[in-house]
């Protein structure tokens, strides 16, 4: 693996050649960082997402000058302005963030503040190995810097080109154990790129404080990752004597049941799915509903749903073909008509549509309840029957 330079040359978009011209007429210099970076060494292309590091050889950071820079972009395209002096261009269907070089100064009590837990102090002049101490993984702060239109050098300080191609993860910098989300990227990274933890990685995750850690940071890494429900797994066993993170599972039942648990989601990138799955192998949704402030409600909902559901499990559909007046007798009846309609709501709604998924694997036979059409001629039925009607008639025809 190394710098393919002519292939990185031969890959530039278009928009590249404007929004270069409009950073070097001001005399900053820019260098492509971070993710970009990385993604074009393991793939030899560049994504959409760009993150710019801009340096200026002669005049300090100016909080003023450099909100008159991001009016100048905004000739190219729609210009928005993001914390920590960060200014994104949409050009096309590319973004461009633009951002000067910081450091990162941590709070005294950093242990408890959680993420974001610092100062920061902008520098145009400084050197790049410095700028790339804040960062996370060496990985990540690799950076290409432009020198002129047609020529480029790569700048790895820290030697992420060495660690991607031994498959390892290692920290920037001292300071690396101070952003707690960073405990939850090193796992994202893990799965998603199929890497290994560093020992000096593993020696800092296993002192790591994670109590203030934002539950939304953690569905939105497990998201990342593209395998949250793979990343979820190891999480549980990286952490076995410590339930700060992941304090709301039972952990060592949802690991006894973690076959049934796999085989129960059927969707990962929706927390009702995650809920379902849980009652599925008697664990309670009630503190993942609590830990992601979701909707108490529908979580009441879903639980209902489930213990019904695994009942379904025993019944047999041919119990329910008779005559029409026989079966509403039935003392099951009324456990199929609630969940007939409760299973149809939930899958119309877009949260839950692939509820008929999870039937096709666990109650096949019921499933054929939900590929026949309803009757449309009920009028000759009492009102208060009509629906318990069609049910009866879809039970006939399975």
């Amino acid at each position: 693996m190394s710098f393919k330079k002519e292939t990185f040359l031969r890959s530039l978009p278009r928009e590249w050649i404007e929004v270069y011209s409009a950073i070097t007429s001001l005399g900053f210099i820019p260098t492509l960082v971070g993710g970009t970076v990385r993604d074009f060494f393991l793939f030899d292309k560049l994504g959409a997402d760009w993150d710019i590091e801009l340096t200026h050889p002669k005049i300090s950071f100016n909080k003023d000058y450099w909100k008159s820079f991001g009016k100048g972009l905004s000739s190219l395209g729609k210009v928005s302005y993001l914390p920590f002096e960060v200014i994104r261009l949409e050009f096309n269907q590319i973004h461009f963030e633009f951002s000067p070089p910081r450091k990162e100064n941590f709070l005294n009590d950093w242990a408890n503040l959680g993420h974001s837990n610092f100062e920061a102090t902008f520098d145009w002049q400084m050197d790049f190995k410095e700028a790339v101490l804040r960062r996370d993984f060496t990985i990540n702060a690799m950076g290409i810097r432009f020198t002129n239109k047609t020529s480029v050098e790569f700048l790895d300080p820290l030697n992420g080109e060495t660690h991607l191609l031994n498959k390892l993860l290692y920290p920037c910098g001292p300071d690396f154990q101070k952003d707690s989300v960073r405990f939850l990227r090193a796992f994202r990274f893990k799965r998603k790129l199929g890497l290994d933890f560093s020992q000096d990685l593993i020696n800092i995750l296993n002192l790591m404080p994670v109590t203030r850690l934002a539950s939304h940071y953690l569905w939105e890494e497990l998201q990342k990752s593209q395998l949250p429900k793979d990343m979820l797994y190891e999480l549980l066993h990286f952490k076995k004597n410590d339930q700060e993170l992941i304090h709301f599972i039972d952990r060592d039942k949802l690991l006894e049941n973690w076959s049934e648990f796999s085989s129960a989601l059927i969707d990962q990138t929706g927390h009702d799915y995650w809920m379902i799955a849980l009652e599925w192998v008697n664990i309670s949704s009630q503190e993942w509903q609590e830990n992601f402030k979701l909707s108490k409600d529908q979580s009441v909902r879903l639980s209902r749903w489930v213990a019904q559901t695994k009942k379904m499990v025993t019944l047999r559909p041919e119990s329910f073909q008779g005559e029409f007046e026989a079966i509403l007798a039935h003392q099951d009846f009324n456990l199929v008509f609630d969940w007939y309609f409760t299973t149809k709501h939930l899958a119309q709604k877009k949260t839950t549509s692939q509820v008929l998924k999870l039937l096709d694997k666990k109650i096949p036979d019921w499933s054929f309840l939900f590929k026949v059409d309803m009757p449309v001629d009920v009028k000759h039925i009492d009102p208060p029957l009509r629906s318990k009607y069609q049910v009866w008639n879809l039970c006939q025809r399975l």
